[in-house]
């Protein structure tokens, strides 16, 4: 799908989208449903394309979309609101990316600069006098929060191991910036993962962001810019495939054929790169895994992160996997809700994003031992929620799961990028 115009006349007002709405979940409001939306997407764009400002209501119903693509996947006419919702605001009169993205994730050097202040505030005593802030006013004292469900720093081994070596295909492996910054050593069991399984792992020698964050908050330029540097770097590999372990960044990777879509430069390019890549769980075969060494004793819960499950249409693979090891899957209610991470949002909406974490946890059933989802801002999200509610289960990656159960003390030595 590359035109993402809608107009009143493309929804058929059925509704099937509200039970899948995040907002509409927790508002039972019309306007904040996707149908609803529909509505206000045409009277937004009438009043931009008059020079009117548009109602700061309206807008406010429309900026609240967490862009989660649940309506999509169950719309029967197609109505690609979530990526509507997204474009539009850009043209937002006034709209300003947030001084994070502008300072953390505009540069490789800001990815960097962006790499170690997480890992900082990971560390357990940075993380106790970041919560005595709390308090402070967004995206503060929500960013302080948020940051009580890092991780403690992880510690990565400086040599590193060839991951070229056999016959398979050739995969470009990419660190990404949130996960390279906090779950660096899940991004070190994933390289190695795809070598165990049969592929000649690359991976990137730079620091590189998708652009999906710039992108949801209305910044397509940024955006572009950052897929012009991945693009090129696949072009130069020679790689069949580009994985990443990440949904968000694997949903806007398989997307950039729409954001190039009027660029005649890059429009080709764009759609050749976007048909090679692949979320790593599409790699791993559980026929060609081993069977876990030890018996798992507690059961996990899987969340189905939005642009995974949603905009990906991957649903069932991590669950066969964990099966395929032994691993006891119960299931949580509402599983694929949006858990209100969404990029930022937890940042730029903290009210709704903690009314969601807090059903989101609030679904987790009795005596499971862990959270398994496939996204870091997932992880993070669910992570302080479980924390604050007391509960001593971890929100985990599904990749920790499989390489503890097989690889246990067998850890990947692959150094970090510079």
């Amino acid at each position: 799908m590359t035109d993402f115009q809608v107009d009143t006349s493309m929804c058929v007002h059925c509704g099937l989208c509200l039970p899948s709405c995040p907002t509409y979940a927790v508002t039972g409001s019309e306007s904040e449903s996707p149908r609803g939306r529909v509505v206000l997407l045409d009277e937004v764009r009438r009043d931009l394309g008059g020079g009117r400002v548009p109602d700061p209501g309206a807008w406010a119903a429309l900026d609240h979309c967490l862009d989660c693509r649940a309506c999509e996947a169950v719309c029967p006419a197609h109505v690609p609101v979530g990526h509507a919702v997204e474009e539009l605001r850009a043209a937002a009169p006034g709209r300003r990316s947030p001084l994070l993205m502008a300072a953390a994730l505009g540069s490789p050097s800001g990815v960097r600069r962006f790499r170690r202040w997480v890992k900082a505030a990971a560390r357990p005593r940075v993380r106790r006098v970041l919560g005595a802030g709390r308090s402070l006013p967004a995206p503060w004292g929500p960013m302080l929060a948020l940051a009580s469900g890092a991780p403690a720093a992880p510690q990565v081994p400086e040599d590193s191991r060839d991951l070229s070596a056999g016959s398979g295909e050739v995969v470009r492996f990419f660190w990404g910036c949130v996960m390279e910054g906090l779950y660096a050593r899940t991004n070190r069991r994933s390289a190695e993962l795809l070598r165990r399984v049969g592929y000649r792992v690359q991976v990137e020698d730079a620091p590189l962001c998708c652009g999906a964050l710039a992108r949801h908050q209305g910044d397509p330029e940024a955006a572009r810019r950052w897929a012009r540097s991945v693009i090129e770097r696949f072009e130069e590999s020679g790689a069949a495939m580009f994985v990443t372990n990440a949904a968000g960044c694997g949903a806007a990777f398989k997307e950039y054929d729409a954001w190039f879509r009027d660029d005649p430069a890059w429009a080709e390019r764009a759609r050749a790169f976007a048909r090679q890549v692949r979320d790593l769980v599409e790699l791993v075969d559980p026929d060609r895994l081993p069977l876990a060494r030890t018996e798992p004793d507690r059961p996990v819960t899987v969340h189905d992160a939005c642009h995974l499950a949603h905009a990906q249409g991957i649903r069932d693979e991590v669950r066969a996997i964990l099966r395929h090891l032994g691993v006891p899957v119960v299931e949580m209610s509402e599983a694929d809700l949006c858990c209100g991470s969404a990029g930022i949002y937890n940042l730029t909406h903290p009210e709704m994003a903690r009314a969601l974490r807090d059903r989101k946890v609030a679904g987790i059933p009795a005596g499971v031992s862990r959270v398994v989802t496939s996204n870091p801002g997932c992880m993070l999200q669910i992570q302080s929620g479980l924390r604050e509610s007391g509960l001593s289960i971890d929100a985990a990656h599904w990749v920790d799961v499989v390489y503890e159960a097989l690889y246990e003390g067998e850890e990947a030595r692959l150094a970090a990028p510079r």
